[in-house]
């Protein structure tokens, strides 16, 4: 057998070794991940001692599923009631004086490094026109540790007379932070006049046993 042709053998003996164990790498899916976001309203904010009623009452029954066309390239899948974790707390939330449940957002999705990971719009909700609602955005990130960034808005009832006190320019009401997390855990975001309690779990592990930093 020539040289050359030995040579070739080996190399394609040598390649067909490599491939088994550098498919593995190059074929693992980034790992998935639920998302919980409750966010409730504060009824005691300052705002003069003035508490404008909303009618919640329908807020969860009626919440629609966004479409896929609304979320861009983030790929998630929106989970039904029966698989919330923060139930209990909402709960709650609905029985406190101060503090009233605006919206439940959870989904699934893979959770990509910082440089790929893509914000989600979550779904403005609203039930009536004189409902609060929430909208914004969402990224979720993974380097060694879980990262959130939540970007929301508030949108309040204004009657026509505080218009008019307002000139008209109704003021903005967000929360931007950005948060390291630990999966498993609970986190609280909030500002003077609303707030997000938020859960993340590795897809396949319970709450009680995802405590972890990724």
């Amino acid at each position: 057998m020539k040289a050359d042709t030995k040579r070739a053998l080996r190399s394609l003996l040598l390649l067909l070794l490599w491939l088994p164990l550098a498919a593995p790498a190059e074929s693992q899916a980034p790992r998935e991940y639920e998302i919980e976001l409750l966010v409730f309203q504060d009824l005691r904010a300052d705002d003069g001692g003035e508490v404008w009623p909303v009618d919640y009452s329908q807020w969860f029954e009626d919440e629609q599923t966004p479409s896929a066309d609304e979320q861009g390239a983030t790929q998630v899948t929106w989970l039904p009631p029966a698989a919330y974790h923060l139930a209990a707390e909402k709960n709650a939330l609905a029985r406190s004086r101060r503090y009233r449940p605006l919206a439940y957002f959870a989904w699934r999705q893979p959770v990509l490094d910082r440089r790929h990971a893509l914000p989600l719009r979550l779904p403005a909700e609203r039930h009536g026109d004189s409902d609060a609602w929430v909208d914004g955005r969402v990224r979720v990130a993974v380097e060694r540790y879980l990262h959130l960034y939540l970007d929301l808005k508030l949108h309040l009832p204004y009657s026509a007379e505080q218009l008019d006190q307002l000139d008209g320019e109704v003021p903005e009401i967000r929360l931007r932070e950005r948060r390291r997390m630990r999966s498993g855990e609970l986190h609280y975001f909030d500002n003077p006049r609303f707030g997000i309690i938020a859960l993340i779990t590795p897809v396949g592990e319970d709450k009680a046993d995802s405590g972890g930093n990724y």
